[in-house]
């Protein structure tokens, strides 16, 4: 039987209930690029530091990021790595991303145009695979197929999140949500992926499965909370359309109402789950 035989044949089909198999549109985040490189939050060093310390990262391991946007994290890794291999389906998301890079004179980092779930790359080869607030929106079974194939022995497979400046009980969150119903009914799926993602890996084979998260408050304005907004798919200027400058203005006079010194404090939080294969 041949590696990518025993790899199909690792997962029960009585559990491919477990694995998501989401139908995003192709082109989701389109014109979201600038805006996710300037105003989404980087990673942060505490959680990147406890990640290779985790996965046992040497100068000569090779590196895969898939659905990498800008190279969130790409970028910061590609000092630890020999190889990079970052893959984005948005071609736009790409350019960005070499745009950073090429000022940042990082060199390492090959840059692919692609799905996710169709990476082709030499069998048992790659340490460490990472998907940065992702995976939920994958067809997670074929990337966990794939993963698993690419990984050398000890390899690992890293999902890293954070939550949304949406996502907290301060004031002005409450009031940022309050406006935002006007645009969007969120959808509750009952998903709980503190979970879903550990036993996900658990099921599949993944050994010595773990998770972590760091926190860090952090200060925003109102011009960076409405870049942030326009950098989600669901918030982006060309979702919103027409109705931009209302969408902009509503919030911009609740939020400086709230605080008109326009320092908003967030607490930032991000972590990840890994899996080594054995």
């Amino acid at each position: 039987m041949n590696l990518s035989a025993r790899v199909r044949n690792r997962v029960s089909t009585t559990f491919y209930i477990m694995y998501l198999k989401p139908n995003y549109k192709q082109d989701l985040f389109k014109g979201t690029a600038n805006f996710f490189a300037q105003y989404r939050f980087p990673y942060l060093e505490s959680m990147i530091d406890s990640l290779l310390e985790k996965t046992g990262i040497e100068n000569n391991d090779k590196l895969i990021d898939l659905a990498c946007g800008p190279g969130r994290l790409a970028i910061p890794l590609a000092k630890y790595f020999s190889d990079v291999l970052a893959i984005d389906l948005e071609e736009e998301m790409i350019f960005a991303g070499k745009e950073i890079a090429r000022d940042l004179n990082i060199r390492n980092i090959q840059w692919m145009v692609g799905r996710a779930e169709e990476f082709v790359v030499s069998p048992e080869t790659i340490k460490l695979i990472t998907i940065g607030d992702a995976f939920h929106r994958l067809d997670q079974l074929t990337v966990l197929q794939n993963v698993y194939e690419a990984l050398k022995k000890c390899g690992y497979l890293a999902i890293i999140g954070g939550y949304s400046i949406t996502h907290g009980n301060r004031g002005w969150q409450k009031a940022l949500n309050e406006i935002l119903l006007k645009w969007y009914s969120p959808v509750n799926n009952n998903i709980d992926y503190k979970e879903q993602f550990p036993n996900a890996l658990k099921e599949f084979g993944f050994k010595d499965v773990f998770s972590c998260s760091f926190e860090e408050e952090c200060s925003l304005t109102v011009e960076e909370i409405i870049g942030y907004l326009h950098s989600m798919s669901i918030f982006s200027k060309r979702v919103i359309g027409n109705d931009n400058e209302e969408f902009e203005k509503t919030i911009t006079n609740s939020l400086l109402e709230l605080e008109p010194q326009n320092i908003f404090k967030y607490d930032f939080n991000c972590g990840y789950t890994t899996g080594k294969k054995e």
